[in-house]
């Protein structure tokens, strides 16, 4: 009976260590919502803009600049994703900061717009200037 309690007390400290070391391998929530947000911006990316670059080298270039290995990545991926109901508030939040960023781009472009959008008179003279250099 001893010999069974000891191995039973092992191995629940042996459980402990193992899932310890299984959480030290995640990738913090925050920054992973942050990564995919990122890799969901370029699986969108039309391939003009991307021009000589292929996506697997931006890939990298995401991975690299947050200082996280791929295979990190993926496995915090599978573990975050193995809670359905966390996951889907997890999309929720990041659909939520995708279309944030879309609005704040699409506002910049129409204040350009505005901006360098050239008056009634400016049109006005282009034009005339256009049919002065034909005649």
């Amino acid at each position: 009976m001893k010999s069974y309690l000891k191995f039973l007390l092992f191995s629940v400290v042996l459980l402990t260590f193992s899932a310890c070391e299984k959480e030290a391998e995640l990738v913090d929530e925050e920054l992973y919502k942050t990564i995919m947000i990122e890799l969901t911006i370029l699986n969108q990316m039309d391939r003009d803009l991307l021009g000589d670059r292929e996506k697997t080298e931006l890939r990298e270039e995401i991975f690299e600049s947050y200082g996280v290995d791929e295979q990190k990545f993926s496995r915090s991926h599978e573990i975050y994703q193995s809670d359905i109901e966390a996951q889907m508030e997890r999309v929720r939040e990041i659909q939520d900061r995708l279309r944030a960023e879309r609005d704040s781009v699409q506002a910049a472009e129409r204040k350009y717009r505005d901006e360098t959008k050239p008056d009634p008179d400016e049109i006005r003279e282009q034009i005339r200037n256009r049919n002065r250099e034909r005649l």
